[in-house]
């Protein structure tokens, strides 16, 4: 009983690793200078993301797409593409890459994928992401007993916030967020955890969707008594 179940765990191994090894060499197409370039490219930035859009091959026999990118706010002059994402439809015409930082450069360029072969490498796009937005206004601290102090500042007008930010810094010691408020209308902080004799800094930091973010607001620096 002991070697057949043995002999079952193998076999299953074995074909799982058989499965991983067809599914890495579809993934690594060889050079094929024949398909038809990827040429017609637009791309539009957003804060952390960028959004494509291409006119389709599905007519000259293609059945996907491949995507590289470099970011190019580096010290290397000519920064190495590495494949991101991979598109297994021929009717496809969309992708978006996500999760980028924001001001930043990055290089794109999309390649055609076919029974195994890709095309050479289509239009080489130069794309930076949109940079942080302005910071919240009129931002002002009070203290309001021996262990309170209230924050306030006017709501942000960019739609793309969802909620803030709130860091603290006690004595000229490291930035610590300290707190959180959810919705973009609600412009007021409570910190009900101050020491009499400590000086602390304030700054609030909006948040916006696909986790954007804005400048940090100016300090507001109270010694508390």
């Amino acid at each position: 009983m002991k070697k057949s179940t043995q002999a079952s765990l193998m076999a299953i191994l074995l074909l799982s690793l058989l499965g991983c090894s067809s599914n890495a060499l579809l993934n690594n197409e060889q050079l094929d200078p024949l398909l038809p370039k990827v040429n017609e490219v637009k791309a539009i930035p957003n804060h952390t993301s960028v959004a494509f859009e291409w006119k389709s091959l599905a007519s000259k026999g293609i059945t996907g797409y491949n995507i590289y990118r470099a970011e190019t706010n580096t010290y290397r002059r000519s920064p190495q593409l590495t494949k991101i994402g991979s598109i297994r439809n021929r009717f496809s015409t969309h992708y978006v890459d996500t999760k980028l930082r924001q001001g930043t450069g990055y290089t794109y360029t999309f390649t055609s994928v076919k029974n195994g072969f890709e095309s050479s490498n289509g239009k080489v796009m130069n794309v930076k992401t949109l940079p942080a937005f302005d910071a919240v206004t009129f931002f002002q601290g009070f203290q309001k007993t021996a262990t309170t102090i209230k924050l306030i500042w006017r709501p942000h007008s960019n739609l793309k916030v969802s909620w803030y930010r709130v860091e603290r810094q006690m004595n000229g010691g490291e930035w610590m967020w300290i707190g959180t408020v959810k919705e973009r209308m609600m412009a007021e902080y409570i910190d009900n955890n101050i020491i009499a004799g400590n000086r602390y800094n304030y700054r609030v930091i909006a948040i916006g969707f696909e986790h954007s973010f804005s400048k940090p607001s100016t300090l507001v620096s109270i010694v508390a008594r």
